[in-house]
């Protein structure tokens, strides 16, 4: 019982972040279609609550590969390229779900280079593979606060093993 209500809460907090990073994102990125006029910095982004849904798999999925010895044990790299492919690949599938299935059309890189069926790009993809990173060392404080488990050094040592390879 205590893994599902871990599971949850992590669920609820990454899909929560993942819709804000996305506001501010597109905010900032100066990507606000139907808002022409809109200046840089402006706080107008916005998001599908589909994509909480997204954002919140992603979140736990790669907090459940953290869960087994056998990630943790991986480098650093191997776990951000596992991540990562895991982030491009949801978002893939939920882009063919969403957006060509039901004709959502929350979002369509077509028009941008280096896209896949309009549904994944390069310059989104390269953020993924950041993202993971910051999903474990997030997974093992929120393990850390509400389950009193170990707490984890800082963000800044993770990506410390990221760059040095370890």
């Amino acid at each position: 019982m205590k893994y599902i209500k871990n599971k949850i809460i992590h669920f609820l907090v990454f899909g929560s972040i993942y819709m804000n990073i996305e506001i501010l994102a597109r905010a900032v990125g100066r990507e606000l279609v139907g808002y022409e006029g809109i200046k840089p910095l402006s706080i107008m982004g916005f998001t599908s609550l589909w994509m909480f849904l997204v954002g919140g798999l992603c979140g736990v999925i790669i907090g459940a590969l953290n869960d087994h010895q056998k990630y943790c044990n991986l480098k650093m790299w191997q776990q951000v390229l596992i991540g990562g492919t895991v982030i491009t690949l949801a978002e893939l599938f939920s882009g063919i779900f969403f957006n060509i299935y039901l004709g959502l059309y929350l979002w369509d890189y077509s028009g941008d280079k280096f896209n896949f069926m309009g549904q994944i790009e390069l310059k989104n993809c390269i953020w993924w593979y950041v993202l993971p990173t910051i999903i474990i060392w997030l997974d093992d404080a929120l393990s850390c606060y509400f389950y009193e488990e170990e707490k984890p050094p800082s963000l800044l040592s993770y990506f410390k093993k990221l760059i040095t390879f370890k």
